[in-house]
C-alpha cells in the first residue's frame, strides 16, 4: 500500500501563530535529530493518534498546552489524505477529526471537524483494501475479528521503549489484545490466506453450522414421525371404512411418506367419487382388533418392565441398609482390636491390671470382628452391569408407555367411528367433513414426518462443503505459509549481514506465533531473542526485522502495510551510562564514542540498503541523538530537522502557553 508521511503539522492555540509543519521526503531516509527534551519522541504519538489511535499518548504540557490540533499529510497513489484531531482537552482521547481527501491539498489555517475517529478509521480500512470478513469464524473473540488498517500500525513504527526491547518485538504487542490480535492476522500479512480463501472459509463455517442444525432438525423429524405413524394409519384406515381407499390397499405396510401421499390425494379428489364398501368396514374393524391386541401386548411388557424396576429399587435400597448394619457392627467390634493390641504389648488388662496370657472373651469378640469383616467383603459396591440393566429398563418402560399412548389413540379414533350409527356416519354429508378434516391433517402430517426436501438439503451441503474444504484447503495455506515465512527470514538475514551484530550468520527463524526470533547458534541450540544478550543485538534483529517485512511487502503484488517505518532513537544502546542517570543528571545533547559511531553508521547503512532495494516504496523516518557525521554520504539518507540551540525544537517558544 503506498502510505507515506509528507508532513506532520501543528496548529498553535495561539491563532496569530497559525501551524507549522515538517516535511518529509517520500522514499528516503528522514532524520531529525537533535538534542534531549526537544520533541523528537512526540512524532511517532503524533503520527499514531492522527492515524485514529484510541487514546492519545501525545507528551503532556508543553506539546498538548501549545497545540490544539495535530495533523498529518500522507501521499496516497494518486492522491493525498489529510487527516487532522483535536488535543483531547485534559480528557483521555477526543474523536473529533478533520478528514480531506484529494489531489494538492491546501493546509487550512484552523481546522474544523468534518468526521469522526469511527469515520476516519474506515477510510483508512477501505483505502487499504482491506477484507471486511473475520479471520476465525468460528472464534467470537476480538483476537480473531477481521484485519483493520490499525493493526498494520504495529508494523511502522519503533518507539523508544521498542526499538532495542529484548521481550516485544513489535508496538503496542507488549499488551495481550494487540498481541493475539497480529498473531491472528499474519498469515493474511504474508499473503497465505486472501480475502477469497477467507470468504470461503466464513461460507465453509456457516455451512457447516447450518449443516448440523438441519441433521439435527432431519432426526427429530424422524423421531416424530415414528411418533405419528401410528396416528396417520388411522386416519387412512376411517378413510378406508368410508370407501376413500380402495379395500386392497394394505395400510400396514405402507411407508410413513405414501401415507402422507395418499392422505393428500383424498384431500384434493372429490369426494363424490367414492363410495363406501363391505370390504373397507370389514377391514376398519379387523385393524381396531389388531390394534387392542397390540395394546394389550405392550401393557403386560410395560407392567413386566414396572415391576423388574420395582425390584431392582428394592434390591438397591436392601443391599445400602445391609452395608449400613454391618458398618455399625464393624464399629463396636473394632475395639476387641484395640483392647488385643493393648494387652499383646506386655500381657497386663489395660482395665483391671491383672496378667493375662489369653482372654477367651476378647478372642471371641475378634472372632466376631472377623465374621463381619467377611459379610462386609461379600457386600461390594453394586456393579455397573445392574445401573446399565436399570437404565435399560428405565428406556423401555418410557418406550412403551410412548407406543401405548398412540395405539389407544388409534384405537379411539376407529372405535369412535365403529360406534357411531352407521346409516349417519356414511352419508355424503359426513364424507364430506371427514375430506375436509383430511385436508387440515394432510399438511399437518406431511410438515412433521415427511423428510425428503429435508435430506436433499442436506445433500447439496454436504456436496458444497466437500468443494469448499477442497478450494479452502488449509494444508496448501500452510505450505504457502512455510514458503512466505522462509522469503521473509532470507530478508531478515540479508539485513542482519550489515549491522553491529555478533555471529551475524546464524540462520534466523521469525517465530509470528510468539512475535519474536528464534537464532541457531553453532550449538545447534534455537535461542529465543530474550536469550540472546546485549542491547546491540536486540537492535540489530528489530531493525532487521522491520525493514525485512517492509521489503517482503514490497515484494507482494498487494500488500496492505502502508509504506512508512519510524524509528525512535536507535542509537539509544550506545548511550548505556549516560541512559541510566538520573533525568535532571542527563546530557542535553549527549554524544557518541568514537568506538560507537561505526556501529551506528551500519544502521543507516542497512536503511539506506533498505530503500534502494524497496526502489522508493519504503520511507523512513529516524528520531536521533546522533548528527550528520553518522550517516554522511549515504545517498537516500537526508536530515529534514536538526533541533540544537536555542528556541529550535518541535515547539516553537512563542507558542508556549505559561
Amino acid at each position: 500500500m503506498y502510505f507515506q508521511i509528507e508532513k506532520v503539522i501543528l496548529w498553535s492555540r495561539k491563532k496569530e501563530f497559525g501551524y507549522k509543519t515538517i516535511d518529509f521526503d517520500l522514499g528516503k531516509v528522514n532524520v531529525i535529530t537533535g538534542a534531549s527534551r526537544t520533541g523528537k519522541s512526540a512524532i511517532i504519538p503524533i503520527i499514531d493518534y492522527c492515524l485514529g489511535a484510541g487514546s492519545c499518548s501525545i507528551p503532556v504540557k508543553v506539546i498538548r498546552n501549545a497545540c490544539n490540533w495535530f495533523g498529518v499529510l500522507v501521499k496516497l497513489d494518486g492522491s493525498q489524505m489529510l487527516l487532522a484531531r483535536k488535543e483531547p482537552e485534559g480528557k483521555v482521547t477526543s474523536n473529533d477529526m478533520m478528514f480531506i481527501r484529494g489531489k494538492n491539498i491546501k493546509i487550512p489555517d484552523r481546522p474544523e471537524k468534518n468526521s469522526t475517529r469511527e469515520n476516519v478509521i474506515l477510510e483508512l480500512d477501505e483505502a487499504a483494501k482491506l477484507t471486511f470478513l473475520r479471520m476465525n469464524e468460528q472464534n467470537e473473540s476480538g483476537f480473531d475479528a477481521r484485519p483493520a488498517f490499525r493493526d498494520m500500525l504495529k508494523l511502522c513504527f519503533q518507539p523508544q521503549n521498542i526499538v532495542a526491547n529484548a521481550n516485544t518485538l513489535f508496538y503496542k504487542a507488549d499488551t495481550m489484545e494487540h498481541r493475539q490480535k497480529l498473531i491472528s492476522i499474519f498469515p493474511y500479512i504474508l499473503g497465505a490466506v486472501d480475502a477469497n480463501i477467507l470468504s470461503k472459509r466464513s461460507e465453509l463455517h456457516n455451512l457447516q453450522k447450518e449443516l448440523k442444525k438441519k441433521e439435527r432438525e432431519l432426526e427429530k423429524l424422524r423421531a416424530v414421525s415414528e411418533k405419528w405413524d401410528y396416528a396417520i394409519r388411522s386416519w387412512l384406515n376411517v378413510a378406508k371404512e368410508m370407501g376413500l381407499i380402495a379395500p386392497k390397499v394394505s395400510i400396514a405396510t405402507l411407508k410413513y411418506s405414501t401415507c402422507v401421499e395418499i392422505l393428500s390425494q383424498i384431500a384434493k379428489e372429490d369426494f363424490n367419487s367414492y363410495g363406501i364398501t363391505s370390504e373397507g368396514i370389514e377391514d376398519a374393524l379387523v385393524e381396531l382388533k389388531e390394534l387392542k391386541h397390540k395394546e394389550r401386548k405392550l401393557s403386560l411388557e410395560l407392567s413386566k418392565n414396572t415391576r423388574r424396576k420395582s425390584e431392582m429399587m428394592q434390591f438397591s435400597t436392601n443391599i445400602e441398609e445391609y452395608r449400613k448394619t454391618l458398618a455399625v457392627q464393624r464399629e463396636r467390634l473394632n475395639i476387641a482390636t484395640w483392647l488385643k493390641e493393648l494387652s499383646q504389648e506386655n500381657g497386663i488388662c489395660p482395665f483391671c491390671g491383672a496378667n493375662h496370657v489369653e482372654d477367651e472373651k476378647l478372642n471371641e469378640l475378634l472372632e466376631n470382628l472377623e465374621e463381619v469383616e467377611r459379610e462386609a467383603s461379600g457386600v461390594s459396591e453394586i456393579p455397573i452391569a445392574f445401573e446399565r440393566e436399570y437404565s435399560f429398563v428405565e428406556g423401555q418402560i418410557s418406550l412403551l408407555t410412548k407406543e401405548i399412548r398412540a395405539v389407544q389413540e388409534s384405537i379411539r379414533m376407529l372405535d369412535l367411528k365403529c360406534r357411531k350409527n352407521r346409516e349417519q356416519a356414511y352419508t355424503l354429508n359426513e364424507i364430506e367433513k371427514f375430506i375436509g378434516k383430511v385436508q387440515y391433517a394432510e399438511e399437518t402430517f406431511r410438515s412433521i414426518g415427511t423428510d425428503g426436501e429435508l435430506e436433499n438439503e442436506i445433500q447439496k451441503m454436504k456436496e458444497r462443503i466437500k468443494v469448499l474444504q477442497i478450494e479452502v484447503n488449509e494444508g496448501a495455506i500452510r505450505k504457502r505459509l512455510e514458503v512466505a515465512l522462509k522469503r521473509l527470514e532470507r530478508m531478515i538475514m540479508y539485513g542482519l549481514t550489515t549491522l553491529d551484530l555478533e555471529d551475524a550468520d546464524d540462520p534466523v527463524e521469525f517465530d509470528y506465533k510468539n512475535l519474536t526470533v528464534r537464532v541457531l547458534d553453532r550449538n545447534g541450540r534455537k535461542n529465543y531473542l530474550w536469550e540472546i544478550g546485549s542491547g546491540s543485538n536486540w537492535l540489530s534483529y528489530h531493525m532487521a526485522v522491520s525493514l525485512g517485512i517492509h521489503r517482503f511487502a514490497y515484494g507482494e503484488e498487494y500488500s496492505p502495510i502502508p509504506q512508512f517505518l519510524v524509528y525512535d532513537q536507535p542509537s539509544q544502546v550506545y548511550f548505556p551510562q549516560k541512559l541510566s542517570m538520573k533525568e535532571e543528571e542527563k546530557e542535553l545533547d549527549a554524544k557518541l564514542e568514537d568506538e560507537d559511531i561505526e556501529a551506528v553508521r551500519k544502521l543507516f547503512v542497512t536503511m539506506d540498503n533498505a530503500i534502494e532495494k524497496c526502489e522508493g516504496n519504503l520511507q523512513i523516518i529516524v528520531l536521533e541523538h546522533a548528527d550528520e557525521e553518522v550517516w554522511d554520504g549515504l545517498e537516500n539518507v537526508k536530515k529534514v530537522c536538526e533541533w540544537r540551540g536555542e528556541n529550535n525544537a518541535l515547539i516553537p517558544k512563542e507558542w508556549i502557553v505559561e
